[in-house]
């Protein structure tokens, strides 16, 4: 039996349309493809092996957060060693002005010098970059130090004035301190004046900060810890030489009184030096290991940059083939719809 096929214009005219929609999203995707270097579709393109892809960019995207950490990690401990050689230098200047001196002379340049390094140190430790006290522990979001002289009277200058009240039985600068002997200002110093500057209660009445360190993860193997504490043990030594020095009133002291404190100031003066030569020496260990790790997430990053770009990237060539093969039958398609549209028996009726 044969069968007598419909034809209208309308058929006609709407053919044409029937492949455009499917030529503009073949051209939208070559399109993406050419802009982004890589398949717009990688699931649909690679199949069971986008598991590889994105598994690779999962590793790259761990190397990436470890360069960022290890940048910060960088930061902090560039203003650590800053800070710290700024410290040291005050306290190396400290002991170097007093050992320059005849003692019955240090008592003076002392008290002169101590009072605005003890202001310099609460400077230096309350130290931030990007945001962070580099000396305050894990508790990085506050100012670790208490400025010592001040107003209201600091907990850490109340609790020194009220150990030597209690131990002497009048207060510093009592003209009673003249008759103060060596043997009891040695005693004070060693036994309550040094009580106060235990880490316990150091951060009672001194320091905010977290005397646990910053422990940072700057490979995939390696931790290393890239933060000081303000509770560290040169800082407290450093705060008492300095209080020694500044708080007690030296000049109301006996001569004889006076040497045994400024003895003790340059005791503590010289361990501090040594400490903090340590432990700058740690932290540029730290920063050298920082540096390697990041030369070898470098090349891992390199080379996994490779590998997804051999998955997943087209051949530019290729995908601007397309485009130009779409464009021109969507051109066709649009000229071929425009013949018919033309096709009308009016046209013909003469």
């Amino acid at each position: 039996m044969m069968t007598i096929g419909f034809i209208s214009s309308l058929n006609l005219w709407n053919a044409p349309r029937t492949g455009v929609s499917r030529l503009q999203t073949d051209l939208a995707i070559a399109t993406k493809e050419i802009s982004t270097g890589r398949f717009a579709d990688i699931g649909a393109t690679l199949g069971g092996g986008v598991a590889g892809a994105f598994g690779l960019r999962g590793q790259n995207a761990v190397l990436a957060s470890l360069t960022q950490s290890n940048s910060a990690a960088s930061l902090r401990l560039e203003a650590t060693q800053t800070a710290l050689q700024e410290i040291q230098s005050a306290a190396e200047a400290t002991l170097n002005e007093l050992t320059a001196l005849p003692a019955d002379q240090r008592a003076k340049m002392a008290t002169e010098s101590a009072r605005g390094r003890l202001a310099a140190l609460a400077g230096a430790l309350n130290t931030s970059a990007g945001g962070q006290f580099v000396f305050g522990g894990t508790n990085s979001g506050t100012a670790p130090l208490t400025p010592y002289e001040g107003s209201p009277t600091s907990a850490a200058k109340a609790a020194v004035d009220d150990a030597f009240t209690r131990f002497f039985g009048f207060a510093p600068g009592s003209p009673a301190a003249s008759g103060i002997t060596p043997s009891e200002i040695k005693g004070f110093i060693d036994g309550m004046l040094t009580g106060r500057f235990t880490e316990l209660n150091w951060n009672r009445t001194w320091s905010a900060a977290s005397s646990r360190t910053i422990d940072s993860q700057i490979s995939l193997t390696e931790t290393v810890t890239t933060s000081v504490s303000a509770n560290a043990e040169p800082f407290r030594k450093l705060g008492m030489a300095y209080v020694i020095a500044s708080g007690l009133s030296l000049s109301g002291l006996s001569q004889e009184a006076q040497e045994v404190a400024t003895g003790k100031v340059m005791d503590l003066l010289g361990e501090v030096t040594q400490s903090l030569t340590t432990m700058r020496a740690d932290l540029g260990r730290a920063q050298s290991q920082i540096t390697e790790a990041n030369a070898r997430i470098a090349k891992q990053t390199a080379l996994l940059t490779g590998q997804i770009r051999d998955l997943e990237s087209v051949d530019p060539a290729e995908a601007k083939s397309r485009v130009d093969a779409i464009t021109t039958q969507m051109q066709m398609s649009y000229g071929l719809t425009a013949q018919l549209r033309s096709l009308s028996l009016i046209n013909f009726i003469s």
